[in-house]
Order: structure tokens, then C-alpha cells, then sequence
């Protein structure tokens, strides 16, 4: 027992010595680190590189032909009618092509109500004018009695001097005094109704009352029908034979099968290029411009030729922009196919509610450029690439069609490289590359100076 607390205790030195060599060795290990890590050679900043950054350019061409502006619109009838007639009654019959999608034939009948009411009262209405035909010629004949009457009167005065007149006559002759029996003279001016004026006058007044019912029962009868006011085509009906209608109760509605319109919001610079936009406000004519509308029907594009009528003459409140309207002429022909033709089948006619693509032919400047959108900088500026410097541009938009934009300059040279990318900084004659010639993208980050710009920004 003695022995093994003897082992023990000659054991400790042994383990308390290897414990500190480790703890030694330990903090040696740190020390080093900690001393690698202090004096670890310090990295120095990238520096720009010493090539101009690369840029994307696009060259721009001067141009001259008419300037193409688009718009859009929803196809609708230049002229619509709803069909109503003036009398009511039960209706008769009703045309077999007085249906919805139908066209149907200017003056052709649609519906008929039962007449025999209005026949009747026409009938009765021409017996009245020819009743009052008669007592206007017993009127006449009557005057032309008193006429005869009076001359007969006074042939006898001059003859024998007689003043003693028979009942008829006694019209016209002049009383005598108060109390007197015979009469005193001859009258000089015999009333109109002693000669019997007054009578044919209400006779002719009651003859024209009878025409003028005649006429008017007359007309009641033709309007028992409504007959198509143009060539048409039947866009509702609402009524069935055997139906009671009310006079002006809508049957139905027709639009011109001659002629369609769109009209196309358009903003006021757009509108203005357009020749003779006012025409209709100011002069009642057309504008006259030519116009192409294009709508997408059965996986293809049609078009139909279109003449521009001009502004509608008021300016949208709220969208601040103007409504140009274009006239389509043979709506109902089928259009040209556009694109996509080889499956779309049968060329389709122009519909109300299509919505189409318009595209009218401008009014153009002088000379103008067609520049991408993100060409165009602050300040209506581009930058053009002169001898490898930026050199800024002034420019003026005319207009926006989509991602192109058609500008005027005067400093702006035909042929000239403009930057259509985006650079972190830009300044008026910093030099840039354009890497043309090179089949990697134009625009290299590690190139121009640090980050990739976006594409597509204006500075």
C-alpha cells in the first residue's frame, strides 16, 4: 500500500511537466498566427484601368419620307339608326332577314303592322275632302248668283229709277231714315257678305282641314311599315310578329354596311403632325390624309385602307388627348392579309368592336433622325462618339412610336455614332472605345471602370 502512494506521488511531476510543454507549444502557435496576421502584406486598391471605358453605339440616319404614327382604337359604325315606328298596332309580319349579323337592302321592308284601321280612316278622310270639294263649288256658285244680282240691280236703277228692291236685293241697297219704309239709294259698296265672299272662304279653309287629314291619315297608313333607311347591316332586333308596339318603341338598330370609323386617342404632339387635323372643325371637310387600320383575327393581322376625317373637336379632360377619327369605306370586304395569313383562313370583313392598330402617314420635318429610346439623355441631349471623345447633342423629339423616337438637330451629322448604353459617369470629351469589330457584348464591366451599368437608362 505504502508503495503505490510512493509511485503516485513520483508520477506528478511527470504529467504537470508534458501538461506545460502543450500549453507552451499552444501559445507559441497563437503568438505565431497573431504575428503572420500583423505583418501580412497589405493589398492595395484596384486601380482604374488605364483603357477609356467601352460603350455601345448605333449609327443614325438622316431621313425624309412621311413619318408613320400609330394609334389604337375600337372599331365602331360612322352611322347607326334605331328603328321605331310613328303608329302603333300589332305587328303583321316581319322580314326573314331582319336578324342580327344580317345585311339587309336600303328601302327593303322589315315590319309591317296591321293597317286596316289606318286604311279606313284614309278612306274616310278623302270622303271629307271630296264633301267639302262640293260645298266649296256651291259656295262659289252661290257668290257668282250675287254678283249677277247686284249688276241686275243696278241696270234697272239706270233704267227706270226704281228703288224698290226684292228680298235678295234688298242687300244691296242703302236704308232710309228712321221710320222710313223705302229705301234711299243704292248701296256703293255692298258688304262682302252680300256677295257671298265670306262663304267661300270657309269652304276653301274647310277643304284645305279635309286635305290635310287626308294626307295626314294617308301617311299613318305607309308608316304601318319601316323599311331600311340605307344599306345596312342588323345589329339587334327586339320585336316578333304578333307583338303590340307603341309608337316610338325601338325595334331594332342598323349601322351603315358602307362605312366604318375608329377613332384614336392620340397625345397633341402626335396629332399634330397630322395635315389638315382640323379640317372637319374648322371647314366641314375631311382631313384627307391616308391611314392604315390592322386588326388580329385568327392568328393572322388584316388591314384595310382608311382616309383620315380629322379631330373630333374637343380635348379629352382627363387624358388630355385628341381623338382623330379614320373612315374605313368597304368595311364589309375582306381584309389584306398582313402577317400570318397561311393559317388564319378566310379573310375576315371589319366589324364594330374589333380593336385595331391605326397607322397614319405624318406630316414631316424637313429632315429627321430615328433614334432607340435609350439614346436620348437629360435635357433632350445625345451623346454622339466624335474622334473617340463624347461630344452632348442637343436634339428636339418630334415623336414616340414605341422604342424609337424620331428627332430633329441641326448639330446632329448624318451617319454619326451615338451611345444607346449607360456609363456610371459621363462627361463632355471623356474618352470611350466603341468596340466595334468585337464579337463580345460592347458594354464590359471590368472595361468601363467597375460595375455593370444598366442598359437602357438615361443620364
Amino acid at each position: 500500500m505504502a508503495e503505490d502512494e510512493t509511485d503516485a506521488q513520483d508520477d506528478a511531476p511527470d504529467k504537470r511537466k508534458w501538461r506545460l510543454i502543450a500549453l507552451g507549444v499552444l501559445l507559441a502557435g497563437v503568438a505565431i498566427a497573431a504575428a503572420l496576421w500583423l505583418l501580412r502584406p497589405q493589398q492595395q486598391g484596384e486601380q482604374p484601368p488605364d483603357r477609356p471605358p467601352l460603350v455601345s453605339v448605333t449609327a443614325v440616319e438622316q431621313r425624309s419620307e412621311p413619318i408613320r404614327l400609330t394609334g389604337q382604337g375600337t372599331v365602331r359604325p360612322a352611322s347607326q339608326v334605331g328603328l321605331a315606328l310613328e303608329v302603333g298596332g300589332r305587328v303583321a309580319w316581319v322580314n326573314p332577314s331582319f336578324r342580327e349579323g344580317e345585311r339587309v337592302r336600303g328601302g327593303e321592308t322589315l315590319v309591317r303592322i296591321e293597317s286596316a284601321d289606318y286604311a279606313s280612316r284614309a278612306e274616310q278622310a278623302r270622303a271629307e275632302v271630296e264633301q267639302a270639294r262640293v260645298e266649296l263649288a256651291q259656295a262659289k256658285e252661290a257668290r257668282a248668283t250675287r254678283q249677277e244680282e247686284f249688276e241686275r240691280l243696278q241696270e234697272r236703277l239706270a233704267s227706270d229709277g226704281s228703288l224698290t228692291p226684292d228680298p235678295i236685293e234688298g242687300d244691296f241697297v242703302r236704308p232710309g231714315e228712321a221710320g222710313q219704309e223705302e229705301t234711299t239709294g243704292l248701296a256703293e259698296n255692298p258688304s262682302a257678305l252680300a256677295l257671298g265672299q265670306p262663304q267661300v272662304d270657309a269652304a276653301e279653309a274647310a277643304l284645305a282641314g279635309a286635305r290635310a287629314r287626308f294626307e295626314s291619315a294617308r301617311r299613318n297608313v305607309a308608316r304601318t311599315r319601316i323599311a331600311a333607311p340605307f344599306d345596312a347591316v342588323v345589329r339587334s332586333k327586339s320585336v316578333e310578329r304578333g307583338q303590340f308596339v307603341q309608337p316610338g318603341e325601338v325595334l331594332g338598330q342598323l349601322y351603315d354596311a358602307g362605312t366604318l370609323e375608329v377613332a384614336v386617342p392620340l397625345t397633341q404632339r402626335k396629332a399634330a403632325l397630322i395635315p389638315r387635323v382640323f379640317a372637319p372643325v374648322t371647314s366641314g371637310a375631311a382631313s384627307g390624309v391616308p391611314a392604315e387600320v390592322r386588326v388580329d383575327f385568327g392568328g393572322a393581322t388584316w388591314a384595310w385602307d382608311a382616309i383620315v376625317e380629322g379631330a373630333e373637336g374637343a380635348i379629352d379632360p382627363d387624358t388630355r388627348t385628341l381623338e382623330v377619327v379614320v373612315r374605313v369605306a368597304s368595311p364589309l370586304r375582306g381584309g389584306r392579309a398582313v402577317s400570318g395569313a397561311e393559317a388564319a383562313g378566310e379573310a375576315p370583313p371589319l366589324l364594330p368592336g374589333f380593336f385595331a392598330d391605326v397607322e397614319f402617314l405624318a406630316r414631316t420635318p424637313p429632315a429627321y433622325f430615328t433614334i432607340p429610346r435609350d439614346a436620348l439623355r437629360a435635357e433632350n441631349r445625345v451623346w454622339a462618339v466624335r474622334e473617340g471623345r463624347i461630344a452632348f447633342v442637343p436634339v428636339t423629339v418630334v415623336a414616340r412610336e414605341g422604342p424609337k423616337l424620331y428627332v430633329t438637330g441641326p448639330k446632329l451629322r448624318d451617319g454619326e455614332r451615338i451611345v444607346t448604353g449607360d456609363l456610371p459617369s459621363v462627361t463632355e470629351g471623356m474618352e470611350v472605345r466603341t468596340g466595334e469589330g468585337r464579337t463580345t457584348p460592347a458594354i464590359d464591366a471590368r472595361e468601363s471602370g467597375g460595375k455593370e451599368p444598366a442598359i437602357g437608362g438615361g443620364a
